[in-house]
């Protein structure tokens, strides 16, 4: 593809070079899609017609733009257009700025302006060449981009006669898509609806393709379709332009799995760029697409012969179960060997109840194959065992939840993650948790330490300053009854989670999320968006109210009078319980390296803001992304955001994460919301 270095080394007659020597390693390799060539005047006008987000025309990413002067250098009116221009071209995220004065040698710009163009991460050139020299510099670029595609295709030719023996090797489809998408310079997915992503690159690929693919935004027979989806590389957050996209299937007429539709398990290949598509692309993706749906039959079929044997699958379960890890490893063979590859595993227990086990075991197989260990329990002719290791996918859990809730009379205990030693721990975990599961309003329950803070209160103190918080929306509601319960029904999942994610978990648009939280708040004269305090109390107070009333107290009959929070939390810390359970709480992210801790508590700080816990910590927003998720999910709190009810008294939310910091650590402060 066309760089930056090639302008300046193949196309001597440009004279093109950059302002700053130390550009060239730093941004010699970047692509150029086509050049631009404005005048720079002095004109006020001019200042004014780049105050729009758009400079002079739209163009897009990867361009050149290049600005002529009309004097040997610039003058201060030309450095105020070019300060501007720097930033705009940044948004619009261009190739580099080059600055032309033909006929004369640009040696340097004002330290300002090259320090702007320096933070921005901008390369200013610099060019002595007439203006006419550029004239057919775009054709060159757009022929060299078709001799690049066309190699690539003959590359691909090549790679169809060499591979057919390896197809069913697990990294084929993997290979193709990171060889595609550095041919195409697209974002490349290769997946099914039942087993996920099989292949993408770059990494990020599955995030910017996933409107095309859940929509089906493409044609019949695989024709280029449009959609507007913000670049998985623009730091502002803007949309970078619209995307050329293309979804073609790989394996149609490929035998369903049992249990899901043919539908659910066709594989696709889907690719976004921001260039249209033309004859050699095109060519390109047939082959690619015909190889990868060579690969899945391929692997299907290897997967058919050497699926692990049950009987290999106990022997290894119940070594882990011994802690014997390395020969679990040696008799675990077969298609999904890299099961144990692990450092870290957490168990299930599936309890059939009144239904025999073997037809959910067959299911489990199935559905886990290469996720997951499944074996039935020899002692408990109810109980399936399942060994997931912990990755940055939850799709076991996920699955196995689906499952619960499809199935009447079964139920689920979870571990927490566990080192894969100590697998017997684990399991004990599980078994536990399975048989309290019953009690639970989805039959689910995560086993290991109690989940929720709530019970630990003193029951009738705590009941009675939950409903004096609650009171104007319990008690004292002014709109509908069939309002208070919509609103009630919102609250646990819309406070514990982001507005989008919420809705998402609710099945509404974000803005009814809005509404909701603001009329709850309203009444309750609490601050439900911006409020880090009055959420998590709000969610205390619920946790609260859905736990059962406590016995009748003969020697204080009357209803006590409602603490406040402060006052309830001493009251509760006289046994030392709550320390006891927030240490225990907090052991798994305490024992990380990375600190979650720190993260939780300004995640918290900053009402779960991402972006403001990044700026504080001195992170990136992935990074912030990725701790909170682990330590979420280290402390069992499900960030699948499903739809958290008003009595799910097992479910763990950001207000017990945040009351478990806060009594070890203080942070968050929590205080008792005034009342007006």
């Amino acid at each position: 593809m066309p760089t930056l270095d090639y302008l300046i080394n193949e196309r001597e007659q440009l004279r093109l070079r950059f302002l700053q020597p130390g550009h060239a390693s730093r941004h010699g390799a970047t692509r150029v899609a086509e050049v631009v060539v404005r005048p720079l005047r002095e004109a006020p006008h001019t200042l004014g017609a780049l105050s729009a987000d758009t400079p002079f025309e739209p163009f897009e990413d990867g361009t050149l733009f290049l600005v002529t002067l009309d004097t040997p250098g610039p003058t201060p009116a030309h450095v105020r257009v070019l300060d501007h221009l720097i930033r705009v071209l940044d948004r619009r995220k261009a190739a580099g700025l080059v600055i032309g004065t033909p006929g004369h040698d640009l040696r340097t710009l004002p330290d300002a302006t090259l320090a702007a163009a320096n933070r921005l991460e901008l390369p200013l050139l610099a060019t002595s060449a007439e203006t006419a020299a550029w004239d057919h510099v775009n054709e060159d670029l757009r022929l060299r981009r078709a001799q690049f595609a066309e190699r690539q295709v003959a590359h691909l030719d090549g790679l169809l006669n060499r591979l057919p023996a390896r197809l069913a090797d697990p990294t084929a489809a993997r290979r193709i898509a990171d060889w595609l998408s550095v041919a195409l310079d697209a974002e490349v997915l290769v997946s099914s609806a039942r087993r996920g992503v099989l292949a993408a690159a770059p990494d990020s690929a599955p995030a910017g393709l996933a409107h095309a693919v859940i929509t089906g935004a493409h044609g019949a027979h695989g024709a280029p379709n449009l959609y507007d989806a913000p670049s998985p590389h623009d730091g502002h957050g803007a949309p970078s332009g619209a995307m050329h996209t293309r979804i073609v299937s790989i394996s149609p007429g490929a035998p369903a799995t049992p249990g899901f539709p043919e539908s659910e398990d066709e594989a696709r290949l889907a690719i976004a760029s921001h260039a249209p598509f033309d004859s050699a692309a095109t060519a390109l993706i047939q082959h690619a697409a015909k190889l990868l749906g060579l690969c899945d039959q391929a692997r299907r079929e290897h997967q058919s012969r050497t699926q692990t044997p049950r009987a290999v699958r106990h022997a290894a379960f119940q070594l882990l179960m011994r802690g014997e890890t390395v020969l679990a490893q040696v008799v675990y063979t077969g298609a999904a060997q890299a099961l144990l590859d692990t450092d870290t595993a957490r168990v299930f227990v599936v309890d059939t109840g009144p239904q025999e086990r073997e037809a959910t075991l067959s299911w489990c197989e199935r559905a886990l194959a290469e996720q997951a260990i499944v074996s039935p329990c020899p002692g408990k002719p109810k109980h399936i065992l399942i060994l997931d290791p912990v990755r940055e996918s939850d799709r076991v859990e996920t699955v196995l939840k689906e499952m619960i809730a499809a199935r009447g009379g079964h139920l689920l205990g979870q571990s927490r993650p566990h080192p894969l030693a100590e697998t017997a721990v684990g399991y004990l975990e599980a078994l536990t948790a399975v048989g309290d599961a019953a009690g639970t309003p989805h039959r689910i329950r995560l086993g290991g330490s109690k989940t929720k803070f709530a019970p630990l209160l003193p029951r009738r103190a705590a009941k009675a300053w939950a409903a004096a918080l609650m009171a104007p929306l319990l008690d004292d509601f002014p709109g509908r009854g069939d309002e208070r319960k919509l609103l009630l029904e919102t609250l646990p999942t819309a406070l514990s989670f982001k507005h989008t994610e919420a809705a998402g978990g609710l099945g509404v648009h974000r803005n009814t999320v809005t509404q909701r939280l603001n009329r709850a708040g309203k009444i309750l004269s609490l601050d439900l968006r911006g409020s880090a305090n009055d959420r998590v109390l709000t969610l205390l107070a619920l946790d609260i109210l859905a736990l059962p009333a406590p016995a009748p107290d003969p020697h204080t009959p009357d209803p006590p009078r409602p603490p406040d929070f402060a006052a309830l939390m001493a009251a509760a810390a006289e046994d030392g319980g709550p320390t006891a359970w927030a240490e225990e709480r907090l052991r798994p992210v305490r024992a990380d390296q990375r600190d979650l801790v720190e993260t939780l508590c300004v995640w918290l700080e900053t009402n779960l803001s991402t972006r403001e816990t990044a700026r504080a910590l001195g992170l990136s927003e992935a990074t912030v992304r990725n701790h909170t998720r682990d330590a979420a999910g280290l402390l069992g709190m499900d960030f699948s955001t499903r739809m958290v009810g008003i009595t799910d008294t097992d479910v763990v939310t950001v207000a017990d994460i945040a009351l478990a910091l806060h009594v070890l650590l203080g942070r968050p402060a929590l205080t008792q919301p005034p009342r007006p």
